[in-house]
């Protein structure tokens, strides 16, 4: 399935379903923005519906581990409270998921286990289409 392909009442069902948060991320993260690169994080209630998209453009997606950390920390630390729950899509031109996706997968990971938020999956989207990221990936990245 694609955003083509989403339910109408999509806006009031749980991201916790793995295909329907696949393709709310194809709707979120844009061709543009897949383009140039970016990260956008799905805020999401304690249930997993999404409140609100937000995209971040011009990502270095060879940053340090402290400077993913900080990307993630602003809105956890900061937002933890008002959402339960995140979903992280990193946009790119092409490829599949790779060492760079893994270590944004793994702040992501740790940011959201210290704040208290559940993060319900962390996809790469290209302009091939949406991945899924597997939960146990990011372990094996230090």
């Amino acid at each position: 399935m694609t955003f083509t392909d989403l339910p109408t009442n999509w806006p009031s069902r749980s991201l916790r379903d793995t295909t329907l948060c696949a393709d709310v991320v194809d709707l979120v993260v844009r061709e543009s923005e897949r383009a140039q690169g970016c990260i956008s994080l799905l805020l999401c209630d304690p249930d997993g519906r999404m409140i609100q998209p937000v995209t971040i453009t011009d990502v270095d997606h060879d940053c340090t581990k402290g400077e993913r950390l900080a990307v993630f920390d602003a809105f956890v630390d900061h937002l933890g409270a008002a959402f339960g729950s995140l979903v992280v899509a990193i946009g790119k031109p092409t490829g599949r998921p790779d060492a760079a996706d893994l270590a944004w997968q793994h702040a992501a990971a740790q940011v959201c286990g210290r704040g208290g938020v559940t993060l319900l999956g962390t996809f790469v989207a290209t302009g091939e289409g949406v991945r899924l990221i597997e939960p146990e990936a990011h372990s094996a990245v230090a």
